[in-house]
């Protein structure tokens, strides 16, 4: 049965000429401080050269003026970089804002054209990296960041053209969520970290999840950092390793993370057949996020499995109901890899198991035959909880939305209100 009531508005139209336009909203730190960051997609997984942001005192009731950003910068020595802040929590033992700053560094004079190389041949076109930062006034200022590093390798000066090292070693994706705990720490799960595993007795690279877990030092005025275990699955169980972790702490203190995966490979030196046909992933740990229990699939309160694509997913504590929300797409066939993402539903999670709730799956948006693309994608959301209110606000851009081109879709805002309880 539903669990919420759902309206859906058009929050950024597209207009001629541009790419998709996209949003995130976030709070910075623990009051009513709101930052909003817009931009466009110019091509898949590739955004306009600025973007603008935004901060609101009075949780978007009035907004500052925008101050444009810059994300990209142009070609140099045969690459080009890509920065922009990704997941970011505040930390009650230290008053602080500690937030990732995601960099990618792409091969040739075209950002794009290096992503769309990398999915036609499989060859690794660019190379990811994690920094980190801190703000100690609500993210009006920031320290300078710092890399986060789970191996040994050379670190990158301010201005500095990266060696081959650098590029290739510490590689990850920095996720879009973190956490503050029970247990006085911080965690940030980071993904498509090269990880050497064996499998059925043959060798192999794959991407994997792990957690840097922070803690606050008074004395010295900084962060401890611990770096977990990899988490893994073989190329047959997920063709693009484990992607975009969302983590939250259960009620019993245990740390849930759900993790993306894919039903084809991409890499050019795995030529198996991945025997998964789409699935949710999880992993639980007992000790902080230390370690991490068997990957496992996730599925309903039931028992029963179910099909995903390969998209992200949401988790979302409610401060009100003290439940654990999932978001994320559910098929009712097998998907193709990353198709089709369609519906997107929202479903309480059992924390006790952890599973879905069947009965409670809810859908937040689906494709409407008479309106939108065959195409249409409904899988590149954020979400959050006003403050003040209790809704919960999901943004989205719908690509795929119009027949014309998949990048003609316009950036909606999701409110959904939740039932009684």
């Amino acid at each position: 049965m539903p669990i919420v009531t759902v309206n859906r508005e058009v929050c950024i139209p597209w207009t001629e000429g541009h790419g998709a336009p996209n949003l995130s909203v976030r709070y910075l730190g623990k009051g009513l401080r709101r930052e909003e960051s817009r931009g466009y997609e110019e091509a898949s997984d590739w955004g306009s050269e600025h973007y603008r942001v935004r901060t609101s005192e009075d949780n978007g009731r009035t907004w500052s003026d925008w101050i444009p950003v810059r994300g990209n910068w142009p070609s140099r020595e045969g690459l080009v970089k890509s920065e922009y802040p990704s997941a970011c929590c505040h930390d009650p033992a230290s008053g602080r804002i500690v937030q990732s700053v995601f960099q990618r560094f792409l091969i040739g004079e075209e950002g794009a054209e290096a992503i769309q190389r990398r999915w036609r041949t499989g060859q690794q076109t660019y190379f990811d990296h994690g920094y980190w930062q801190t703000s100690s006034d609500e993210g009006r200022t920031w320290t300078d960041p710092r890399q986060r590093r789970y191996e040994e390798g050379p670190c990158l000066a301010p201005g500095e053209t990266p060696s081959e090292e650098y590029l290739r070693t510490n590689q990850m994706y920095a996720g879009y969520t973190a956490i503050a705990t029970r247990e006085g720490t911080i965690l940030f799960p980071v993904a498509e970290s090269p990880v050497a595993i064996t499998d059925r007795g043959q060798s192999e690279t794959v991407h994997g999840v792990r957690c840097f877990i922070g803690k606050w030092n008074p004395e010295a005025e900084d962060y401890c950092w611990e770096v977990s275990q990899p988490i893994t699955v073989p190329h047959r169980i997920s063709g693009r390793g484990l992607q975009e972790p969302d983590i939250a702490e259960l009620k019993d203190g245990r740390l849930l993370l759900e993790m993306r995966g894919s039903s084809v490979a991409v890499e050019q030196e795995w030529k198996g057949k991945t025997e998964s046909p789409g699935r949710r992933w999880i992993s639980l740990s007992s000790e902080g996020g230390r370690t991490w229990s068997m990957v496992t699939d996730l599925r309903y309160d039931t028992g029963e499995q179910f099909y995903s694509p390969s998209s992200l997913a949401r988790l979302l504590r409610h401060s009100r109901t003290g439940k654990l929300y999932w978001f994320g797409n559910i098929t009712p066939t097998p998907p193709d890899g990353g198709l089709p993402r369609y519906p997107l539903y929202m479903a309480e999670l059992d924390e006790t198991i952890p599973a879905i709730r069947k009965h409670t799956l809810t859908v937040i948006d689906d494709y409407d035959r008479g309106h939108d693309s065959a195409k249409i994608q409904l899988s590149n959301f954020g979400v959050l909880e006003d403050r003040e209110t209790g809704v919960i606000e999901l943004y989205m851009t719908r690509y795929g939305e119009r027949e014309s081109h998949w990048l003609h879709a316009d950036a909606y805002k999701y409110t959904i209100t939740l039932g009684n309880d």
